[in-house]
């Protein structure tokens, strides 16, 4: 099974589904099913958001201290990055910590979008390929 068949069958897919799903709920509106379905992403991925967020502004709240370390050490690489990684534990900040929480949340923005694309059959052959990866409640096959 490839990475695409995957990417499909767990993401993709269901949240093309939960799109259409939205939308006939919403009485075939499928302007508000995309704003429905993004605030529900948004919901979903607000703790990274939050995490994200206060990683960032913790880093940006170090930046005096970094440049003060960057003056004093600037000719000695070595000691500088000793200061820098002394100046994060002793404040607690990962300096990687704002770019996880975006790495998870990337997916799901991208099967928001895949799922959009593929819900708009453009030609006959994306509607059938819609078709196809829809969810079937009745399949006499």
């Amino acid at each position: 099974m490839s990475f695409i068949e995957v990417w499909n069958l767990i993401i993709a897919n269901p949240v093309l589904n939960v799109l259409v799903a939205l939308s006939h709920i919403l009485g075939g509106s499928f302007g508000f099913a995309i704003i429905v379905l993004t605030v529900i992403v948004r919901l979903v991925s607000w703790p990274l958001t939050r995490r994200q967020l206060k990683s960032s502004k913790a880093m940006q709240d170090m930046q005096p201290k970094i440049q003060e370390l960057q003056k004093k050490y600037g000719k000695n690489q070595k000691k500088l990055q000793q200061e820098m990684m002394k100046l994060y534990r002793e404040a607690g900040v990962n300096p990687l910590g704002c770019i996880w929480p975006m790495l998870i949340q990337f997916p799901m923005w991208i099967a928001l979008y895949q799922a959009i694309m593929s819900a708009l059959a453009t030609t006959p052959e994306s509607l059938l390929g819609l078709a196809h990866r829809l969810m079937a409640r009745f399949r006499t096959t």
